[in-house]
């Protein structure tokens, strides 16, 4: 048997789903670059060239404390007056988990142990075990920048957390829209054995070895999320960016992929397109991507 899935079985499936969702989206801030001046608002109206009705774009966060994630009557009009939801990944479908589960593990059998000093390691585990009470042992084949997202619920401060993306696929269940993803898990899943694991695993030992300052910087981001200003959040990115020579890996090709699909859906019927955070500003990203195809994309306040 793989000895991930058996590993997960030893947890409850509620918080396996929990787990997967933070994993599959956790990346959404890891990298960007320079953007023209935003207005501050996660929320932007869609309309142009054989678009009947507005469609909707918003920026999420990959986790927050439930009370946090507020929908405020605007934002939950706007969602109400569309036909469907577009997430990264189609997080309702039942297969994303089982194909999550089966790609996380390093190629080659590769482990962290083999890729850090013995020292540092035995460093790390320990710290890992203090944060999540989680042994690192039983882990350490999964690729480092996914493992890292075991960590994060601790750094809250609340019970429980949840990610926009749940808030919107439990909106969409209850309206009876439907729920479509613009990539595959295999598509976000694959990004992590390009980027060596060497550097993954180096720059997961230095977050768990300094989780305070990486816990204030954590909060700082949630922050400066919730004044839903992009602009500070890019710029936050950009003064500490371990990736930032994967930009196109993590974020640019993927935003350039999106955008005939997102303009095709929203030219079928009005549509909900909420991604990361990440991918709405930037020269390269999915707003200015949409203005360059002719598209108006106007800030909505909320």
């Amino acid at each position: 048997m793989n000895k991930e899935i058996s590993i997960h079985k030893k947890y409850r499936t509620s918080d396996m789903k929990k787990f997967v969702l933070f994993a599959l989206i956790i990346f959404s801030f890891l990298s960007t670059q320079a953007q023209s001046s935003l207005e501050k608002t996660l929320l932007w109206q869609i309309t142009g060239p054989g678009i009947k009705s507005p469609s909707y774009l918003y920026g999420t966060i990959h986790l927050m404390c439930p009370q946090d994630i507020i929908v405020s009557t605007e934002l939950r009009a706007k969602f109400y007056s569309t036909k469907q939801l577009f997430l990264e990944l189609d997080m309702d479908d039942s297969s994303v988990m089982a194909k999550t589960m089966e790609q996380m593990n390093m190629k080659n059998d590769t482990t962290l142990k083999q890729l850090l000093p013995a020292a540092e390691y035995d460093s790390v585990a320990t710290a890992f075990k203090q944060i999540t009470n989680m042994p690192l042992e039983m882990m350490q084949s999964m690729k480092p920048e996914l493992l890292e997202s075991v960590i994060y619920p601790s750094l809250l401060g609340c019970d429980g957390a949840e990610a926009w993306e749940q808030k919107f696929l439990k909106m969409a269940k209850a309206n009876n829209m439907e729920i479509k993803g613009l990539e595959q898990v295999e598509d976000q899943l694959k990004i992590f054995d390009e980027i060596p694991y060497t550097l993954q695993a180096k720059e997961f030992a230095e977050t768990i070895l300094n989780i305070d300052s990486v816990k204030k910087s954590f909060i700082d981001m949630l922050n400066i999320y919730k004044q839903k200003d992009l602009e500070a959040l890019n710029k936050m990115s950009d003064d500490d960016d371990e990736f930032a020579g994967y930009t196109n890996l993590l974020l640019t090709n993927r935003n350039e992929k999106w955008i005939p699909e997102i303009i095709a859906q929203a030219k079928l019927k009005p549509t909900f397109f909420a991604v990361g955070a990440a991918h709405l500003g930037n020269d390269v990203g999915v707003i200015n991507l949409l203005r360059k195809q002719g598209y108006t994309v106007t800030p909505v306040k909320y």
